[in-house]
């Protein structure tokens, strides 16, 4: 783990990382850092966040003690109806019109969000968090290990788009780990941005070449989409595990309740239930994320279209009512299977930042799928979401399409705090594997007392359904024993030498300690980097 005395950075990218520890190096704060280094991620790991997207930060204002979530999520176009699309008999989408195209694109919140958050929070102005991503995408970077492979799975999906295929691939073909890449018209657009504010995405040419494009193709989002979009402050999750105060995201992410909905049934198990063998350990760990999933995924969505029971959820009399049911050595998630709702695979981006005087930020961005919708702007280089894909497509459901709506989410941007100091700040990238990986790592830490680089690395779980998947590593008598409880196991192998991983998340960690150094750990998993001061 890297040691730091005076701030750090920690992202999926070793470029954007250093790039925000450099903000930290001037004189700039947490915020300025984190932002500096979210442009950067969208330009040197475009497949997984850019400014045609949205996010979620989670702020700990050291001086003030006060903690502050900003929602600038996509929101679905005003024109966005329930039965916008065309399902079959099993309630899939046809020609995958929520994934890929037009149809899928939500209106973007990246620029708006990063706007307000460093007009309140920040020091710096919007150009100069800028200035880094658009010199790198002007001269250009190599491919890591993790966007390579991210490009291959992609290049069909950005070869039907004549745009995409001109900015995204090489002579049609995916770039592959160690090529240079360059994007310079997504270094006009950055610049543009840089030069007129968040307007010029909003209000002005920029963002009227973004609308004019989606009415030409058959999209939803108008320039009143963009124009009434707006980030919203939301207050964050409050809940606690033995001596730790956890704070996490509301909705409408699903991901936050989990977390602490599963740390509430850990707490009911009988003393040293937790602590046992490793099988054992992630039987219970797999059967509280399961009530976790079956409980909170169907019931929460937008917060301004519906009310969830969150209440409830993340009470400790629902968590003891729910960890009675769980057999120390037989698995029930079978039974459960039913009640589980669908949720769509996605890849998002986290980084995590801490400055000198401990203010802490934890950041997850996205524009969902591998290369969003992959829709890009003509003359433009900006890559649209396919955030729509986040919506039940089917009708009369808590996250359904409506007008103006963000869907539910598993985006989970966590702060761990002792005696009112934050000593954790994690999240992941992952899709609904993010909840699953947050989770793990933050037990490894605050209850294993695993160092940070061996929690983020330490091998993972995800409960899918009603079946267990491990990754590869977790070891084949495990595995076996898993099996012996009565679980329905799948081992994730890794699809070739070339396969990063990304499956299980890609978790960014700080630790800040007493004495005041910092630790930071980068997921293996992806191409990231600790850096600081």
């Amino acid at each position: 783990m890297s040691p730091f005395k005076s701030g750090l950075v920690v992202s999926a990218n070793a470029l954007a990382s250093r790039a925000g520890a450099r903000v930290l190096k001037k004189g700039g704060n947490a915020v300025d850092a984190a932002l500096t280094t979210a442009h950067m991620l969208g330009v040197a790991a475009p497949a997984f966040s850019g400014i045609g997207g949205g996010g979620f930060a989670l702020i700990w204002l050291a001086r003030e003690e006060k903690t502050i979530f900003v929602d600038f999520r996509e929101r679905a176009p005003l024109a966005a109806r329930e039965e916008m699309f065309n399902l079959t008999p099993t309630g899939k989408v046809l020609r995958e019109e929520n994934a890929i195209g037009y149809k899928s694109v939500a209106v973007p919140g990246t620029i708006s969000g990063h706007a307000s958050v460093l007009e309140k929070y920040g020091t710096m102005h919007l150009a100069d968090t800028l200035e880094p991503a658009t010199r790198t995408a002007r001269r250009g970077c190599r491919v890591g290990r993790a966007q390579a492979y991210a490009w291959q799975q992609s290049a069909k999906k950005l070869a039907r788009f004549k745009e995409s295929g001109s900015t995204y691939l090489k002579r049609g073909r995916p770039y592959r780990e160690g090529d240079m890449f360059t994007l310079p018209k997504l270094a006009k657009s950055l610049t543009a941005v840089a030069h007129e504010g968040a307007e010029e995405f909003y209000r002005g040419p920029l963002g009227r070449k973004i609308t004019d494009d989606m009415t030409l193709k058959g999209g939803l989002m108008t320039g009143r989409d963009f124009e009434d979009y707006e980030p919203t402050v939301r207050e964050p999750l409050h809940g606690s595990y033995r001596d730790y105060e956890i704070v996490t995201a509301p909705p409408p992410s699903c991901g936050g309740a989990m977390i602490l909905e599963s740390l509430n049934m850990l707490e009911e198990l009988p003393p040293g239930g937790y602590r046992t063998s490793p099988s054992e350990r992630l039987h219970l760990l797999a059967e509280v994320l399961a009530r976790a999933s079956m409980s909170c995924r169907p019931t929460i969505s937008d917060p301004d279209f519906a009310n969830a029971p969150v209440e409830k959820l993340l009470s400790k009399s629902f968590a003891k009512e729910l960890a009675a049911s769980v057999s120390p050595n037989t698995s029930s998630i079978t039974s459960l299977a039913e009640h589980f709702p669908s949720m769509p695979a996605s890849n998002t981006t986290h980084l995590v930042a801490v400055d000198d005087e401990r203010n802490v930020v934890s950041l997850t961005e996205s524009v969902e799928c591998y290369f969003g919708s992959g829709v890009t702007v003509p003359e433009t280089g900006i890559i649209l979401n396919d955030t729509m894909h986040d919506f039940e497509p089917r009708r009369d459901m808590p996250n359904s399409v409506a007008p103006g709506k963000i869907p539910m989410s598993s985006m989970s941007p966590t702060i761990v705090f002792k005696e009112g100091v934050p000593i954790l700040v994690l999240g992941s990238a992952g899709g609904p594997r993010i909840v699953s990986s947050t989770l793990q790592v933050l037990l490894n830490v605050i209850e294993f007392g695993l160092n940070l680089e061996d929690a983020v690395a330490a091998p993972r779980i995800h409960v899918n359904g009603s079946r267990v998947e491990l990754e590869e590593n977790v070891g084949h008598n495990v595995a076996r024993r898993l099996k012996g409880m009565g679980h329905s196991i799948k081992v994730k192998k890794q699809a070739g030498p070339r396969d990063p991983g990304l499956y299980f998340g890609g978790v960014q960690a700080a630790q800040l300690s007493d004495d005041k150094w910092l630790g930071g750990a980068a997921d293996p998993r992806r191409d990231g980097l600790a850096a600081g001061l």
